[in-house]
Order: structure tokens, then sequence, then C-alpha cells
């Protein structure tokens, strides 16, 4: 899990979470208002909104977020995790501890903890980072 979690109001516009995304070099972005989860806008999101020839400039995120994501508890094991992550079709997936949120997992912090982070080939890595952002294919 990734603890430090960047945030972004639903009110923010498109352009504004792709700046916040790109000044951070992450993908997705959790979508809070007083601080309650109201979901998540990722990489995919802004890119489906471009394609659908929304304006970023104009386009909120609240517009093109996954509202109520699915969500982890800090209880929860990797292998439930993935399993979520999996069925869902989903890469990112925020973590609560009695409903505040605590942290994010990824993809890459999945095959991170299942491979180590000492795994000297990508090769495996890359494998299970494939199927879990494309299920089945």
């Amino acid at each position: 899990m990734t603890p430090l979690v960047r945030c972004v109001d639903p009110e923010a516009t498109l352009r504004e979470a792709a700046d916040a995304m790109h000044a951070e070099g992450i993908s997705t972005l959790a979508v809070l208002r007083e601080g309650e989860v109201l979901g998540i806008i990722s990489e995919r999101d802004i890119v489906r909104a471009v394609a659908e020839k929304a304006d970023p400039e104009s386009a909120s995120v609240s517009e093109f977020m996954s509202a109520h994501p699915r969500y982890l508890t800090v209880g929860d094991s990797v292998t439930s995790a993935a399993h979520v992550m999996l069925t869902a079709g989903i890469r990112h997936i925020p973590v609560v501890d009695e409903c505040e949120l605590v942290g994010i997992v990824s993809i890459r912090d999945l095959v991170t903890e299942l491979l180590g982070p000492e795994h000297g080939s990508l090769d495996g890595a890359l494998e299970v980072e494939q199927e879990l952002a494309h299920p089945g294919g």
C-alpha cells in the first residue's frame, strides 16, 4: 500500500487532475470532499473523457470519476486485494481504516509484495502486472 494518497476535489477540472498526476508521477487520485472518499479518477478516466470530447479545461472530475469505488480495509490480505482488483478489473483500490482513507493499493504494489523488491528479473512482475491490468487477455 502507498500510504501517501494524493487527492483532488470533485469540482476540479480534468486538466487540474491531469496536471496533478503528471507532477506527482502517479496515475490515480482519490476524490474527496470533507474527508469522504467519493471516488477515484485515473488516467483511464481522463482518456475516456477526452475520447468522448469532454473539454479538459471545463469538465469536472466528478463527471468522469469512478464513483463509490470498491475499497480494502487495513486488515485485508494481499491475496484479497489481488482478487478484488482482478474481478473488478481495476488497477488501484483505496484502503480505509475505520472509514478514514489511509492509503491506496496499486497493481505495482501487489507485484512488489508478491515477488519481493529484491526480485532480480522483471519478467515475472510484468506478467503479473499485465494479468492484473487486463484479466484474461
